[in-house]
């Protein structure tokens, strides 16, 4: 049996598969979780080349390009201008709006492909800033339900320790994989980076524009000697979280994948 069964989308990123770079971004992730943020605003102050020294016959079509190329080319290509500032912070635990989720992948005890959904309803309760918050979350065998009412800054930063949250650190590590894997380049068709790590030749690559519930995004695909290690469909800023993300054991089988299907601000 692959010894990644037992995983969670996210216990994978810790797989001994990570190079250092991406181990570094587990700690910015890490710190979202502790900070009880939302969103991932902050990261663009990072260095934009942090990570490469470890990497070896870098052949990088997106330097060599200008990997800038959202700020060229066809728009048909890029999100630009107030379509990305409109919707780019469009995940909000802390205010009003309703988002649900499919879910699919491996169940952690049985290794078996499982399906499920995850809703968040986010109610404002009165004149102040408090917020009835209701989840509902089912992934497999596993469940989680709760109605609380209480300051959004504070029932965003509870929702990390529950199961529930498990999903969208997914999503938000999609996005913050991609920004210190390509220096902080917005994504844009036709991005692409190949680098060689112990584990073989990595590629990861902007192959075409989707729509996930209304959110247009860029959908990214890694693979590790061809094989598929994950994908993800982000925004135009790293301060937006990905509405799409799927990852997957060395032997190619799914194990989390998360895909934003109903989203409505209130």
């Amino acid at each position: 049996m692959d010894e990644s069964r037992g995983q969670s989308g996210l216990n994978r990123l810790l797989d001994t598969k990570l190079t250092t770079h991406t181990v570094l971004t587990l700690a910015v992730a890490l710190s979202l979780v502790l900070a009880g943020c939302t969103g991932m605003a902050g990261l663009g102050d990072g260095d934009p080349d942090g990570g490469d020294e470890d990497q070896t016959d870098e052949t990088d079509a997106a330097d060599d390009d200008g990997a800038d190329s959202s700020d060229t080319g066809d728009a048909s290509d890029s999100i630009t201008g107030e379509e990305a500032d409109a919707d780019d912070n469009w995940f909000n635990l802390s205010r009003p709006g309703y988002y649900a989720f499919d879910l699919a992948g491996m169940d952690e005890e049985t290794g078996e492909q499982v399906t499920g959904r995850l809703v968040y309803d986010i109610e404002a309760a009165g004149e102040g800033e408090e917020v009835t918050t209701s989840v509902d979350y089912e992934f497999g065998n596993e469940q989680y339900q709760s109605t609380v009412t209480a300051p959004g800054d504070e029932v965003s930063g509870q929702l990390f320790l529950t199961p529930a949250h498990r999903p969208v650190l997914a999503l938000q590590s999609a996005s913050i994989l991609y920004y210190f894997e390509m220096g902080f380049t917005n994504p844009s068709v036709g991005n692409r980076k190949q680098t060689t790590t112990d584990e073989g030749t990595q590629v990861t690559e902007v192959t075409e524009k989707r729509s996930y519930a209304g959110l247009e995004c860029f959908f990214v695909e890694t693979t590790i000697d061809g094989e598929r290690s994950q994908q993800g469909c982000l925004r135009a800023s790293e301060d937006g979280i990905a509405p799409y993300a799927a990852t997957y054991t060395e032997a190619g089988d799914l194990e989390l994948e998360v895909e934003l299907v109903e989203y409505e601000p209130k």
